[in-house]
C-alpha cells in the first residue's frame, strides 16, 4: 500500500511538473522580444531559355524519330537504325540484323527502347525485336513465317500496360496480315485486312482498332475473338488512341476530308455521347495527330504551324515537320533535325 502511494505521488509530481514547464514557454518566453534574423533571396523573372537539341542528318536517311524525353534521335539508312544521343552530342548506337534488313522501327513511348523489324525478302519471313538504348538488352520475338517474299512489316501496335504486340504485315500492294504477340510472346495470326488501312491498339485492354476499307472503324476484341463495328455516321477515318484509351475518329467529308473529330473513352462497351472537336476547315487525316497525353494537334504545313485543337494553342516551327510529342515538336532546317520544346 506505501509502494502505490508512492507511485502516485511521482506520477502527481510529474504532472504538475510538466505543468509548469508548459506554462513557463506559454504565458513568459514566447511572450518576449526575440530577435529574429532572415535572409532574404530575390527571385529572378526572366525566363531560363532551354537550348534546341539538334543533330545534322545523314544523307538518305528515313524514318526520323525522336524518344520520348527528346534526348535521342534515330533514323534508318541502309537497312539499319542510327540512333544518336542529343544530349552529349554523340553517335550512340547503330542497330543492325545479319539475317536481313531493318524496314520498320519505332520508340516506345514511355521509355529509351526501340522496336523493330527485320525482314528477310527472299524467304517471306519477318523477325520482330526491342533494343534498350540504354542497356543494350535485345529480345526477339518469334519469327512470322509461312509469308509472301516480299512481305515486310508497315506497322507496330503495342501496350506497355498489357505487354500485347500487334504486328500489320504487308503481303501485297494491297493486302495485310495482323498478327499478335501475347505476354508469354506466343504468336497468333488474327485477320487479313486492306494494306492501307490503320490500326491501333488500346492500351488498358486487349482491344485492336482498324478501318476496314470501306471508312468503316471496327474493333476486334482480342478477349472474345469477335469484331464489331464502331458506330458512327458517315465514312470516318482512324486518328488514333490516347494513354488513356480515348478513341479519336475523324469524320470525313465527300472529298474524304476530315471536317470533325469525334472522340471517348473504350474502357468498356461504351454507349456514352462522343465528344466532338469541329476543324476550321477540312484536312488531310495525316495533319491530324494524337499523342499520349490526350492533346490533339492539327498540322498546318502552309503557315508552318501546329495547333492544339483542344485549346487553341499554337506552336510555330520552321522547315519541314517531321512529329510532334507530349513536349517536344520535332522539325528539319536545312538538313539538321531539331528538337524543340512546346510551352
Amino acid at each position: 500500500m506505501k509502494l502505490l502511494k508512492r507511485v502516485y505521488k511521482w506520477i502527481i509530481l510529474s504532472i504538475i511538473l510538466q505543468i509548469l514547464v508548459l506554462a513557463y514557454f506559454n504565458y513568459d518566453f514566447l511572450l518576449k522580444e526575440h530577435e529574429i534574423k532572415a535572409t532574404s533571396y530575390e527571385v529572378s523573372d526572366k525566363t531560363v531559355e532551354v537550348e534546341k537539341k539538334s543533330v545534322e542528318i545523314q544523307q538518305g536517311a528515313t524514318q526520323l524519330k525522336v524518344s520520348y524525353d527528346g534526348n535521342h534521335a534515330a533514323w534508318l539508312l541502309s537497312g539499319k537504325i542510327h540512333v544518336y544521343d542529343l544530349i552529349n552530342k554523340k553517335s550512340k548506337d547503330t542497330i543492325e540484323d545479319d539475317s536481313g534488313d531493318i524496314n520498320y522501327y519505332r520508340w516506345l513511348p514511355d521509355r529509351n527502347i526501340v522496336i523493330y523489324s527485320v525482314s528477310s525478302l527472299k524467304s517471306g519471313k519477318v523477325n520482330v525485336m526491342t533494343k534498350d538504348i540504354e542497356t543494350g538488352n535485345t529480345h526477339s520475338y518469334p519469327a512470322i513465317s509461312g509469308l509472301a517474299k516480299n512481305s515486310e512489316v508497315t506497322d507496330i501496335e503495342f501496350s506497355l500496360f498489357t505487354n500485347l504486340i500487334y504486328v500489320k504485315v504487308q503481303t501485297s500492294s494491297t493486302r495485310a496480315r495482323i498478327y499478335k504477340f501475347d505476354i508469354m510472346d506466343n504468336l497468333n495470326y488474327i485477320m487479313i485486312f486492306d494494306s492501307s488501312s490503320r490500326i491501333k491498339e488500346a492500351n488498358l485492354s486487349d482491344k485492336l482498332f482498324y478501318e476496314d476499307g470501306k471508312g468503316r472503324i471496327m474493333l476486334w476484341d482480342g478477349k472474345r475473338k469477335s469484331k464489331n463495328r464502331v458506330q458512327i455516321d458517315g465514312k470516318a477515318s482512324l486518328i488514333g488512341l490516347d494513354a488513356e484509351d480515348n478513341l479519336y475518329i475523324g469524320n470525313k467529308d465527300s472529298e474524304g476530308k476530315v471536317n470533325k473529330l469525334l472522340y471517348r473513352k473504350q474502357d468498356k462497351e461504351s454507349d456514352s455521347k462522343w465528344n466532338e472537336i469541329s476543324l476550321k476547315a477540312a484536312s488531310d487525316e495525316n495533319d491530324v495527330i494524337v499523342t499520349e497525353n490526350g492533346n490533339v494537334y492539327l498540322v498546318n504545313k502552309p503557315n508552318k504551324v501546329v495547333i492544339n485543337l483542344k485549346n487553341n494553342a499554337e506552336i510555330e516551327y520552321e522547315g519541314e515537320f517531321i512529329e510532334i510529342l507530349d513536349n517536344y515538336i520535332v522539325y528539319s532546317v536545312n538538313d539538321k533535325l531539331i528538337v524543340d520544346n512546346i510551352d
